[in-house]
């Protein structure tokens, strides 16, 4: 596949991410909910993945490269949510993990599915075929 042919598959993927984004606010789901930023998703993203839905803070200072400030923001707008809650590792203060709260997770799962719904719809205005070519595709991008 030709570089210019890659690139235009990118930016017309990326379109799609923003444009699934953006009726994901819209969604009767999340349009009754809170408004976070894409940053403050990322986090809850994160966490509904981890193994104990919990992670430490510096990996998610790491993971989203942001500074200590702007974290900090980004946590306690989740926490006032209370989608997420601060959790103390031990004897030493410094270690603070992050722990998704199962409104979080809900919020999060809701988000997922109304994304969800909305590529569906798109997805049931083509033919079956060019569905299977999309799936296909999409299994192979996942395996990278």
């Amino acid at each position: 596949m030709a570089q210019s042919v890659q690139k235009e598959v990118a930016d017309m993927l990326t379109e799609l991410i923003f444009r699934f984004y953006s009726a994901c606010q819209r969604h009767p789901t999340t349009a009754q909910g809170p408004k976070i930023h894409s940053h403050g998703f990322h986090v809850l993203y994160l966490l509904e993945r981890s193994h104990e839905k919990k992670l430490p803070m510096s990996f998610l200072l790491t993971e989203l490269q942001m500074t200590k400030q702007q974290m900090s923001k980004i946590i306690n707008e989740l926490e006032d949510f209370a989608f997420i809650e601060r959790v103390r590792a031990g004897d030493d203060r410094r270690n603070v993990f992050v722990r998704l709260t199962e409104k979080g997770s809900a919020y999060f799962r809701n988000s997922a599915q109304a994304v969800s719904a909305a590529i569906e719809a798109a997805l049931q205005k083509q033919s079956a075929e060019r569905t299977d070519t999309v799936r296909d595709l999409l299994y192979s991008l996942m395996q990278n």
